[in-house]
C-alpha cells in the first residue's frame, strides 16, 4: 500500500509490509518487546485487546519502525479509523416500549412511597394529641402541694463543662502511631519527553502514569518494581538515589525489572 491509498486500514497497512519483507510476528515482537498477541491484535485492529489510544500509538511507532514502514502514515490512518468509530446514542432505549414502560413503573413506584410518607407524617399528630389527652394524672400531696410523679427518678447530671470520653482502646501506643517504618526502595522518574509508564509496585495493582516533559514520578515500594515504559530514550531512571540505565531509543517500549 502507498500513501495515496484511501483505506484507512493502520492494521492492514502494517501486515502488508510486515509480509511483503519476510518478517514474522514472533521477530518483530523481539525487535520491540512488544508481545506477539498485542502485535496480532493490532493487525486485526481488535480493540478489546488493545489498551488506551496513548499507549497504542506509543505500539504504532515502534512496529512500524521494526519493519521500516512509514510511521506518520500508520498513525494518519490510526486517527481516521477512530474517527469513523461512531457510539451507539446514550439513551436510545428510552424511547423504545420496554424503556417507557420501564421509566413508567418507577414513576409509580416513587408517587406510592411519596403519599405512604405523606400520610405517615400527618397522621402521626393525631396520635400524638390523643396520647396526651389520655395520659393520667399525677397524684398530688394535699399538704406540701407538689406535684409527685409516678415512678419518679432523679436523674443524674454531669456538672457543666466537664465531658466524659471513653479512652481509646485500639491495641496503638501513641508513639507507635507517630512511627513510620521507611519502604526499602525509592524509584524516580523524571521525563525530558513526553511518555506512558506501567508501574507494578510489590504485589499491587499495575498503575499507569502519563509523564509530560520536566514532570517527575516518585513511588516507594518494599520488594520490587516492574516498571514498563513506552518511550525509553525520553526518560531518567533512578532507584535508591542511584542511575538506572534504560536500554532504549526514543519511541522504543521497554520493561524493567527493580531491583
Amino acid at each position: 500500500m502507498t500513501k495515496t491509498d484511501k483505506t484507512p486500514s493502520y492494521g492492514l497497512y502494517l501486515q502488508s509490509v510486515r509480509v511483503k519483507k519476510g518478517l514474522s510476528i514472533e521477530r518483530v515482537a523481539a525487535e520491540t518487546r512488544i508481545r506477539g498477541e498485542i502485535l496480532r491484535a493490532i493487525e486485526a485492529e481488535d480493540y478489546e485487546k488493545l489498551p488506551g489510544d496513548v499507549f497504542v500509538k506509543g505500539f504504532l511507532q515502534s512496529f512500524a519502525r521494526a519493519i521500516d514502514a512509514d510511521t506518520e502514515e500508520v498513525l494518519k490512518r490510526f486517527e481516521r479509523r477512530r474517527q469513523n468509530l461512531t457510539p451507539e446514542p446514550v439513551g436510545s432505549e428510552a424511547s423504545t416500549p420496554q424503556g417507557r414502560r420501564f421509566w413508567l413503573t418507577v414513576l409509580w413506584v416513587t408517587a406510592l412511597m411519596i403519599i405512604l410518607v405523606g400520610g405517615t407524617l400527618l397522621t402521626y399528630p393525631l396520635f400524638d394529641t390523643q396520647y396526651t389527652e389520655t395520659a393520667p394524672q399525677a397524684p398530688h400531696d394535699d399538704n406540701t402541694r407538689e406535684v409527685i410523679p409516678p415512678d419518679h427518678e432523679v436523674a443524674k447530671t454531669e456538672p457543666a463543662g466537664v465531658q466524659t470520653v471513653a479512652p481509646e482502646e485500639t491495641g496503638v501506643s501513641p508513639r507507635e502511631k507517630t512511627e513510620k517504618q521507611p519502604r526499602s526502595y525509592r524509584l524516580e522518574i523524571i521525563a525530558h519527553e513526553e511518555t506512558w509508564l506501567k508501574v507494578i509496585a510489590d504485589e499491587a495493582r499495575a498503575t499507569e502514569h502519563i509523564l509530560k516533559p520536566e514532570e517527575t514520578l516518585q513511588l516507594e515500594a518494599d520488594t520490587m518494581f516492574n516498571v514498563l515504559i513506552g518511550n525509553a530514550g525520553g526518560v531518567t531512571v533512578q532507584l535508591n538515589d542511584k542511575p538506572v540505565p534504560v536500554q532504549g531509543r526514543t519511541g522504543q517500549v521497554v520493561n524493567l525489572q527493580l531491583p
